[in-house]
């Protein structure tokens, strides 16, 4: 099994984190501040804004692995696992501009969840991204820190995985 590092967040992926962040940081702090107090919304605040910056850190990939069969992308809440022999192209996708986010994390720690309808995206740098798309029609959108190293490996694991 052959590891990948998740790529370190781009300028504007590390812009956003940021600035999310001290809104999100900012806002339950400056409740306290409010007249007349209200300790309950200030606490509540805390809770739910640091909740959230907890829950959008854990869809960060921790791991990137490709085994002879498989592609294993992980994160806290669990694990996204893509037959090899499923695979029908795997490209560098330099696309930037608008995509539709579904459902998921749009900036804060980099990119989670399905965007452009049924698109899984474990993105943390918009500059390295990796297309796996299935036969299926299904995509994955990832961004390891070596995106052709990552784009050989599954092409010869494709080859060797193929009927003869």
């Amino acid at each position: 099994m052959k590891e990948f590092k998740t790529a370190r967040m781009d300028k504007q992926t590390m812009i956003i984190t940021i600035i999310v962040l001290f809104f999100l940081i900012l806002f339950p702090i400056s409740s306290f501040f409010f007249y007349p107090p209200k300790p309950v919304i200030s606490i509540s605040s805390i809770i739910l804004m640091f909740g959230a910056i907890i829950i959008a850190y854990c869809f960060v990939p921790r791991r990137i692995a490709v085994s002879d069969s498989q592609i294993l992308i992980k994160n806290v809440f669990g694990s996204a696992i893509i037959n090899i022999n499923e695979i029908e192209s795997v490209e560098r996708w330099n696309k930037v501009g608008f995509n539709l986010r579904t459902f998921g994390i749009g900036g804060l720690f980099g990119y989670f969840g399905y965007f452009n309808g049924k698109d899984s995206w474990y993105v943390t740098n918009i500059e390295k991204k990796v297309q796996i798309a299935l036969k299926s029609g299904k995509k994955y959108i990832l961004s390891p820190e070596n995106p052709e190293e990552l784009i050989h490996t599954i092409q010869q694991r494709s080859i060797e995985n193929a009927p003869s």
